[in-house]
């Protein structure tokens, strides 16, 4: 119940947050064209710079990953909120196993949504779910980044998650699709956890050049 309530007061100050922001956006026709093509994709993006994801591509449904725990609970029925689906995943289970749930359910699912460095970290560091995913199921990953002029960083958490002002400007940046190769060799996937982290940063950097401009 307490999930439900904070849930619906989390959707409810971001609806509102929202109305207030002077929103930028740059490169999402590249996300709707994948969509349009019927072709099937992960948005992947840091941990710290979700949360003005919920709104800034409400509209587009997509299935969400948050941890069997309260706060995954409470994450949960944000995305109810604005029509994302949302699956917990057990929080004791190691890699494999959770990559074989994942799998699992994203086998139905036309695209999805990923924190690459989540769900604990380290900051900024992309971990070879995502590229394993988009290797076995045929995703396209599409890196896409947020960044707010005026926000409140939370610097003790290992994410440094960003909260964005009211009356701001904030800007959502979404880049070159990235196809992964089918079956790929573990011995190839370091290159490409570097490449999906050199194009977030590259969106990342985008972004905050657009909140940042006069």
């Amino acid at each position: 119940m307490w999930a439900r309530i904070l849930g619906l007061i989390g959707a409810g100050i971001l609806r509102l947050q929202c109305t207030t922001w002077r929103v930028e956006i740059e490169g999402l026709d590249r996300l709707d064209d994948v969509r349009y093509r019927g072709k099937r994709l992960i948005v992947v993006f840091w941990h710290g710079q979700y949360l003005p994801l919920f709104t800034l591509l409400r509209g587009r449904k997509a299935c969400v990953f948050a941890s069997h725990s309260f706060r995954g609970a409470i994450i949960c029925e944000i995305c109810r909120h604005f029509g994302y689906t949302c699956i917990q995943l057990p929080a004791r289970y190691n890699e494999a196993n959770l990559l074989d749930l994942m799998r699992a359910e994203l086998v139905t699912q036309s695209a999805a949504a990923l924190a690459v460095d989540g769900p604990l970290g380290p900051y900024h560091v992309v971990k070879r779910g995502a590229i394993e995913l988009a290797s076995s199921l045929g995703f396209l990953l599409v890196p896409v980044s947020t960044a707010s002029r005026r926000k409140h960083v939370m610097n003790r958490r290992w994410d440094r998650m960003e909260l964005p002002g009211m009356f701001t400007r904030v800007a959502l940046v979404a880049g070159e699709p990235l196809r992964i190769p089918s079956d790929i060799d573990h011995k190839d996937i370091p290159f490409w956890e570097d490449k999906v982290h050199q194009a977030l940063e590259a969106v990342d950097k985008k972004a905050s050049e657009l909140v940042s401009r006069d």
